[in-house]
């Protein structure tokens, strides 16, 4: 009996035992600097010293909130995301789709699709960055050679492309995620399901959205959310490509919020904005979750 209740104890325990480091790093790395940050966001802080002078207000959520480069960054953070998110899975569904038959190569294929998603963030930046050059870019010349076209944008300096052209460099790069992904989960769609459907005389758009799709969906969950908070978190592109310019083109959040903090040292105003965007993908994610839900239950 007493090794029987030692063992039950020790079975108690074990689960506390096992996720206590975890928790305490969690404690440690997450829950502790997002406290501290929210802290420094009800005072007057700046970088240097970090110092309370006036004790907690509000000032820098107000300030944030009525400022308008504050909603311009918010609004080049939904776009930039929308689009990396919309153009991934879009051409991740395709690639998937194609990678999923059998054809001659097909296993270089699948080496060159995943070769953007090892490529570091900075090399990919600097090489895109590159392309996009007005005067000897290889994009431009490329297009240059189509006959209807005679002038070539002026990609990271012209507002009007610039947000665009870092949105296909970050489509670029994770893109090979999704098809991982996707291509995993056609794999566990039966064959039988597509010929069932094939003796019924579906054709291939009626098996996509009849079979496919659906097969699909726990999937493209996963996939949609991650790439969701990856592009609201993504730094390095914006910020070695245009450093959030031309005229605040593709200032996203994420880089307002380096710029505040390192340029013009208010950690304050800084950190509300940091709130700011953590509340953004939270809203964003909770609604993601809650539509997801709403079909399954349907």
């Amino acid at each position: 009996m007493r090794l029987v209740d030692h063992a039950d104890r020790q079975d108690r325990w074990l689960p506390a035992i096992m996720l206590g480091p975890v928790l305490v790093c969690i404690l440690l790395l997450v829950i502790a600097p997002l406290a501290w940050g929210l802290r420094i966001s009800l005072t007057d802080s700046r970088m240097i010293g970090l110092g309370f002078k006036d004790g907690l207000t509000f000032k820098n959520y107000l300030s944030v909130l009525s400022d308008p480069d504050t909603w311009n960054a918010v609004w080049v953070t939904i776009v930039f995301s929308g689009g990396t998110v919309l153009g991934s899975v879009l051409l991740g569904i395709a690639a998937a789709l194609v990678l999923d038959r059998e054809f001659w190569g097909r296993g270089i294929v699948r080496v060159l699709v995943i070769l953007p998603w090892a490529v570091p963030h900075v090399v990919a930046a600097l090489v895109w960055q590159w392309m996009y050059n007005p005067d000897f870019g290889v994009l431009n010349y490329g297009l240059l050679l189509l006959p209807w076209i005679d002038a070539t944008p002026k990609w990271l300096s012209d507002p009007d492309y610039a947000l665009l052209a870092i949105v296909l460099v970050n489509v670029w790069k994770t893109y090979p995620f999704a098809v991982l992904l996707l291509l995993a989960g056609l794999q566990t769609i039966s064959d039988d399901l597509y010929e069932a459907s094939a003796i019924d005389g579906a054709g291939p758009v009626r098996r996509f959205f009849d079979i496919t799709l659906p097969g699909l969906r726990r999937v493209l969950a996963i996939v949609v959310l991650l790439l969701l908070i990856w592009s609201f978190g993504n730094f390095v592109f914006i910020f070695l490509m245009t450093q959030g310019g031309p005229a605040g083109a593709t200032n996203a959040l994420v880089v307002h919020i380096y710029f505040e903090t390192f340029r013009f040292f208010r950690a304050g105003s800084a950190f509300a904005m940091g709130s700011l965007l953590l509340v953004m993908s939270i809203i964003l994610t909770s609604i993601y979750i809650m539509i997801l839900r709403s079909q399954e239950d349907d």
